[in-house]
């Protein structure tokens, strides 16, 4: 097994568009947020290296718990700035979707902890509010 933290605001996996132009013979496609996605999983791939991962066999297991920034409107103001509302709520519930945060990770681990993400056969993951944004994800073979 193992596991690490990557800290920074979780990035999802940017849908897929497809485009021809007048006389291409095949379509361009291109990720519509790649932009930001690319240094995010680099910084997970590298984050895996250094905590050891190494290329698996066979079935994985990931587990993936994603912490979101928390919006200014969670907090006090006045004296009870800084302080977390009594109703603020825990599970992040908005975009970005959970399933493309996970399509992120899995990506971004091919080629080090697997040689392809079909590899991974069981995801268990959460999406919650937190002072520190990133992802800790925990990885076993099954």
């Amino acid at each position: 097994m193992i596991t690490f933290f990557v800290a920074g605001v979780p990035v999802p996996k940017g849908s897929a568009k497809a485009f021809m132009n007048k006389g291409m013979r095949f379509p361009v496609v291109v990720q519509d947020n790649a932009e930001r996605q690319k240094p995010w999983a680099s910084m997970i791939g590298y984050t895996a290296q250094r905590a050891g991962a190494e290329m698996m066999a066979g079935p994985v297991k990931v587990e993936a718990h994603f912490f979101m920034p928390r919006l200014k409107s969670h907090y006090g103001s006045g004296k009870k700035e800084g302080v977390i509302k009594a109703n603020a709520p825990n599970f992040h519930i908005s975009k970005p979707d959970l399933d493309k945060l996970i399509r992120c990770i899995k990506d971004a681990l091919t080629g080090i902890v697997w040689k392809d993400d079909s590899q991974v056969a069981e995801v268990s993951a959460s999406k919650v509010y937190s002072n520190l944004p990133g992802v800790r994800i925990w990885i076993s073979a099954l």
